[in-house]
């Protein structure tokens, strides 16, 4: 089979669409099929993980600070996709390149897929100068889907101003976004949370919910030697581990007031905090202003296959964050054997509270006192986290894959079988 893949986010970016991408693309090859990966100009230093991989050009930072925006499809690219005769269309993004996958999967009559990774109802919440984008977005989807006038006054409709910008996204993205998924043949879901969503939009096309599969991330001894190191690691420290994008949607605030909290009682209590984004600034400051500042980190960017020795060296995951789809550092960490403390409990099916980790209120108090609970006991963290490494084993990557590959026959047999013209009596 021939897959294609198009995304607006991929390698070298490490988020979860990048992993999720990639992911797929691998189990899927190992399976023997050929997968295409249509995204973003990557950095000239970048060294592709597969000769599939088909680069546009790309502005760095118009939305974010690590948004490559694609405008440009040159025409001999264009010719070479063609050229392909993919079985399959597989779009994971809603973005330029995304929407220039469903155009094409349209327009030549290709099953078409699509995976909603991004609560973006609630991300423009949070974002409010991405207006524009998506005023754009929403003009381009008539023109994407084909779908005529009707969709042209749906989309102006959309776009009148409301007297708040968050609704005035919230509405833009509803609209645009069922408009373009009601032309899919299947919508992926990776959480429950997003397919309820997707409903109460009136979407029309299939609904499937499938998270992401994720294995174990092994580390070398030498290089989690050289971690401990760098961050200053010592024996007996309880080391709070949070992975993420460093935005104000991820709730961060009240994970910081939280470790007051706990660092308070806990003397030998650390956080760290991996990843970038846009309002680390903020978030610097909010460390800085605390008793406790010389116990936070701020690590960066970690490459992924780095990722296990801060795991294998952490005490308890912390995932604050109530816009997230399925988070795949959840899994990611109860595979690792770490406790889990969050608060959204409908975005995954393998932290069950009490059994691997907690769900705490959406406060500062009630999140340091489920921390607590489980830093206090080195028995209980122990056995919490054997439970959780039990649970996310039911969702390796080459078992997701598996489920993707189904989906995707069965999409193909319905498209062309609803395509194909009534036999003559």
């Amino acid at each position: 089979m021939r897959i294609g893949f198009f995304t607006d986010r991929y390698l070298p970016l490490t988020d979860g669409i990048a992993y999720s991408t990639e992911d797929f693309r691998c189990e899927l090859e190992k399976l023997g099929h050929e997968v295409y990966i249509f995204a973003p100009r990557a950095d000239r230093h970048y060294k592709e993980t597969s000769k599939r991989v088909i680069r546009f050009p790309a502005i760095k930072g118009l939305f974010f600070d690590d948004y490559m925006t694609s405008f440009f499809f040159p025409p001999q690219v264009m010719r070479r996709l063609e050229k392909l005769n993919l079985d399959v269309v597989h779009f994971h993004t809603p973005g330029q390149i995304g929407l220039m996958g469903a155009y094409f999967a349209l327009r030549h009559n290709i099953p078409l897929l699509t995976t909603y990774h991004t609560d973006l109802y609630e991300y423009v919440k949070h974002y409010p100068s991405v207006l524009p984008g998506t005023i754009a977005l929403s003009m381009l989807a008539p023109a994407i889907t084909g779908g005529g006038m009707r969709e042209y006054r749906d989309t102006l409709s959309s776009i009148k101003p409301e007297r708040s910008v968050d609704k005035w996204n919230q509405k833009i993205v509803e609209r645009g976004v069922t408009m373009i998924h009601n032309h899919c043949d299947v919508v992926i879901t990776p959480s429950a949370k997003i397919e309820r969503q997707l409903k109460r939009w009136k979407t029309k096309c299939r609904l499937v919910t499938m998270p992401t599969g994720v294995d174990k991330i092994t580390t070398k001894p030498r290089d989690a030697e050289r971690l401990r190191k760098e961050f200053n690691i010592e024996p007996g420290q309880k080391i709070i581990l949070s992975v993420g994008r460093i935005g104000t949607e991820k709730n961060l605030s009240l994970l910081l007031q939280a470790f007051d909290v706990v660092a308070k009682k806990e003397p030998t209590a650390r956080i760290i905090l991996v990843g970038r984004g846009d309002d680390i600034d903020r978030f610097r400051a909010q460390a800085a202003a605390s008793p406790y500042a010389d116990r936070i980190l701020f690590a960066g960017r970690i490459e992924r296959s780095l990722l296990g020795a801060l795991y294998a060296s952490a005490s308890v995951f912390a995932f604050p964050s109530k816009t997230d789809t399925q988070g795949l550092v959840l899994n990611e960490a109860a595979l690792a054997g770490l406790p889990i403390v969050m608060i959204d409990r409908e975005i995954t099916t393998i932290v069950r509270d009490g059994e691997n980790g907690y769900f705490a209120k959406n406060n500062y108090k009630d999140f340091a006192a489920k921390l607590l609970k489980v830093l206090s006991n080195d028995s209980r963290r122990q056995k919490l986290g054997q439970h959780g490494i039990a649970l996310a084993a039911d969702y390796s990557a080459s078992a997701q894959a598996l489920k993707l590959l189904r989906l995707y026959e069965e999409t193909i047999e319905r498209h062309h079988a609803k395509a194909a013209p009534p036999a003559s009596r």
